[in-house]
């Protein structure tokens, strides 16, 4: 068996992997949504979903702070990781290790699908995640787009400010929705800014989601002072950066956010 991750690295297998660590929240709620479960040997302190079933798999570390004296007592077949979520020492530490470390690279709604069509290819699951990804495109376009071009900011971090620029999931999510990101000129995925960096920007709609960083209403009610012709709205950041089988509550979930905003 052959299989090419994201970075174009080839991997060879003599039999379908069965014994599976994910480094990366929404791939291991994937794994468990594709009926997985029973593969997934190893995770990390955030994978989080399902609840009452992932407390039951053995936890490696933080997605950035993998225990690989852990991770070896577990002696995966693959490991499952994220580009953007995991540490890039720590991924090149198990490649010379010589463990077959399959790293999706995730910047946009498609690539999204792609993650799971994927999965579904590696591990015999190719028509669930084929329906999976039907049901997410649909899902989508019943959420439909806003019927005016909004500017937006999604705030990532407080201190310092930091907000989704392009070249991300998030920023490919919300823009398909129909929004307009105020930091579309800017090149870095990730832009750090300053208060009066923030002050020069002009949003119609500020973002504020539960995770990377929690943001309260305390948070909201200092955008509102930052922007005042603007709406400050605190969200499930599972909802907007969470991708994988996530996406088939986020549409729905979303959908609602539409009413309540609009």
């Amino acid at each position: 068996m052959k299989i090419t991750d994201d970075l174009g690295r080839t991997f060879y297998f003599k039999r379908q992997p069965r014994r599976i660590i994910s480094l990366c929240p929404s791939v291991s709620e994937t794994l468990f949504d594709l009926g997985l479960e029973d593969y997934l040997i190893g995770r990390t302190d955030y994978c989080v979903h399902p609840q009452n079933k992932i407390e039951s798999i053995q936890s490696v570390g933080g997605p950035k702070s993998v225990s690989i004296q852990l991770l070896e007592s577990l002696c995966p077949d693959i490991i499952l990781a994220v580009k953007e979520e995991n540490d890039k020492k720590t991924l090149e530490s198990l490649a010379a290790l010589y463990y077959k470390c399959f790293i999706f690279d995730v910047n946009t709604f498609s690539d999204a699908l792609n993650m799971i069509e994927k999965i579904g290819t590696i591990f015999g699951r190719e028509a669930r995640a084929l329906a999976m990804a039907e049901d997410i495109k649909k899902g989508f376009e019943d959420a439909g787009q806003i019927s005016k071009k909004l500017n937006f900011i999604y705030m990532t971090w407080s201190s310092p400010y930091i907000a989704a620029g392009t070249g991300n999931y998030i920023n490919s999510l919300i823009a398909g929705l129909g929004f307009n990101n105020c930091l579309s000129n800017h090149i870095n995925r990730y832009v750090r800014l300053s208060l009066s960096d923030l002050k020069k920007l002009s949003p119609d709609i500020v973002f504020l989601p539960s995770e990377p960083y929690n943001y309260t209403v305390y948070d909201k009610l200092k955008f509102e002072k930052i922007f005042p012709s603007a709406r400050a709205v605190l969200v499930d950041g599972e909802m907007f950066c969470w991708y994988g089988s996530r996406m088939i509550k986020a549409a729905p979930y979303i959908k609602n956010l539409f009413k309540e905003i609009m």
